[in-house]
């Protein structure tokens, strides 16, 4: 019996290695899929001035200055693998291809996974296939901005590669100088990088270091961190660094950690999300314990990735809760919610040492897959009409000069896109090109039945007058092709003001009954906040293959 017992464990070890690498492959595979289907090659919000007014105003000077200015900052933050990421896939190109730089820059995912996967321990209690849930964890497909924000993308994913990479290292004896490089590279990277600093002397302090550690440390973070405020202070920015909303920040701290569980919206999924991250910070308290006793290495790692990530939520939860806690369990921050999930997860597989039911343990594999599932379904058409949002955006910069969500008509987003237009340095595909879409369009004479209704109110969303017309058209239905898109075009003579719209999804006994995802009927929230859309004419533009223009009599009037 002896001598056959190892030969089954190394059988059966072998075989669970098999299986995941089968489903990591499958799944990775599927994510990208997906990301490519929805990746729109069009910039996206802050990628106007982070990334193509960046290049345009830096695309001829010398090799010093183009040096210099990776360090200046946008907001902030420094953002200095944004820039160098535009840079080469520019100097690669020609031009500049947000979809490349989405695609590729996702793969940092893939290597965060890579490197959360040597702190997986199999044992007979849990065999290689239950790496798998951290995969299904970490890479998930909840909607979120980051995914698809190259500018956010390369600096808030980007950020958690030297902070990994840091924080292995630091608890090699031997080896912990190396980390000096890194940490620099990662708080000029984006702005809560320069929490690796307190992680690493909260590493030193757990590993019980020599005392020329600790000043080594403390002072290169002290002449870092004294470097970037002064860079910071050369180009003051409004509104940064301020406190906001301090007496909701412990729950706000908690929704951030726990916004992956977040699945409803509304107060609904801000308890989901606080229960969440009330575990998952219990979950790191034991394994702070059993460290102690330990002194295992693996746990001091995730402790510290926990402790960044940590940092991260009470800095966003002090600095950027002014909105209320829809920011701090939005899209833009679920990945580092994502990650504090799937390290509570290989943390339980450490320190559950006791027999588990097979049931329960049926239990983390169903919630998983439950939560996988329906973040995908949920957010199909958030995923979609953000691309409308995303694409109207460009036309009305580069054709009208103006951001219709803001008062002043934000002329430096306008000005970019029609200069890197001129110069080739950003051009936009055929399918995301309105004003070619417009042209093409076959004109389709339509009778509206739409209602009209006025509203004046702030959004959390983002930043906007206010001032709107809510027009709604019963009559169309949301495209069933993610190809396809509909957009309100308002008409003032021979200009054309572009705004996406958006449906209600069905409950879920109502698509079974229908067979629709969406409620018959779409909506377009029409601003007019730096120029009026009054005795505007209303049409309808469907893109696609073969785009049509649904042309109607009617006019926003004031009294509708």
């Amino acid at each position: 019996m002896c001598n056959i017992t190892p030969v089954y464990l190394q059988k059966s070890s072998t075989t669970g290695y098999y299986w995941l690498l089968l489903l990591i492959s499958l799944y990775v595979g599927w994510y990208f899929y997906y990301l490519n289907l929805y990746a729109v090659d069009v910039p996206y919000i802050d990628d106007y001035d982070a990334i193509l007014e960046y290049l345009l105003t830096y695309g001829k000077v010398d090799g010093w200055s183009k040096f210099k200015s990776l360090f200046l900052p946008h907001s902030e933050h420094i953002l200095i693998m944004t820039r160098i990421a535009g840079w080469v896939n520019y100097a690669l190109a020609g031009h500049i291809s947000f979809r490349h730089l989405l695609l590729v820059g996702n793969s940092l995912l893939v290597l965060q996974l890579g490197l959360l996967y040597t702190l997986f321990r199999p044992s007979l209690r849990f065999s290689p296939v239950y790496f798998f849930l951290v995969a299904l964890v970490f890479l998930n497909p909840q909607y979120s901005p980051t995914s698809f924000w190259a500018m956010a993308l390369w600096s808030n994913i980007w950020v958690l590669i030297p902070v990994t990479l840091c924080t292995f290292i630091l608890t090699r004896p031997k080896q912990w100088h190396w980390t000096i490089p890194l940490a620099i590279l990662a708080q000029f990277s984006n702005g809560n990088g320069m929490m690796i600093w307190p992680v690493g002397v909260f590493v030193l302090f757990m590993d019980q270091r020599p005392l020329r550690h600790y000043l080594t440390w403390i002072i290169t973070g002290i002449i870092s961190c004294s470097g970037y405020f002064y860079v910071m202070s050369q180009h003051p920015a409004a509104g940064t660094f301020e406190i906001s909303n301090p007496v909701m920040a412990p729950l706000n701290f908690l929704a951030f950690i726990g916004s992956y569980a977040a699945l409803v919206g509304g107060i609904g999924g801000q308890i989901m999300a606080v229960l969440t991250g009330s575990l998952v910070v219990t979950v790191s308290f034991l394994t702070l314990r059993n460290y102690r006793k330990s002194n295992d290495r693996t746990a001091l790692i995730l402790l510290s990735l926990m402790l960044f990530i940590c940092l991260t939520a009470l800095s966003v939860a002090l600095f950027r809760a002014e909105k209320g806690m829809n920011i701090i369990i939005g899209g833009r921050y679920r990945h580092y919610s994502s990650l504090a999930v799937a390290i509570s997860l290989l943390m339980g597989f450490r320190f559950i040492t006791f027999r588990v039911s097979r049931w329960i343990s049926f239990v983390p594999w169903t919630i998983a897959v439950v939560v996988t599932a329906l973040s995908y379904f949920r957010d199909i058409g958030l995923r979609l009409t953000t691309e409308w949002m995303t694409v109207a955006d460009y036309y009305n910069f580069l054709h009208n000069q103006l951001d219709v969500y803001t008062v002043d008509g934000t002329p430096r987003f306008g000005k970019t896109a029609l200069k890197a237009h001129q110069t080739g340095l950003y051009n936009v595909p055929l399918r995301y090109d309105l004003k070619e879409q417009l042209k093409i369009a076959a004109l389709l004479k339509f009778k509206p039945m739409h209602q009209l209704e006025r509203n004046e109110e702030t959004k959390v969303d983002k930043t906007v007058c206010g001032n709107y017309w809510l027009l709604k058209e019963p009559q169309f239905q949301f495209p069933p092709s993610s190809k396809e898109a509909f957009y309100a075009v308002l008409s003032q003579g021979s200009r054309h003001y572009v705004f996406p719209t958006s449906s209600t999804r069905n409950n879920w006994l109502a698509m079974l009954k229908e067979r629709r995802y969406f409620k018959k009927g779409l909506e377009a929230e029409v601003f007019d906040c730096h120029i009026s859309m009054l005795n505007a004419r209303i049409e309808w533009l469907q893109t696609g293959h073969k785009p049509t223009l649904y042309l109607t009599n009617s006019i926003i009037t004031v009294n509708p």
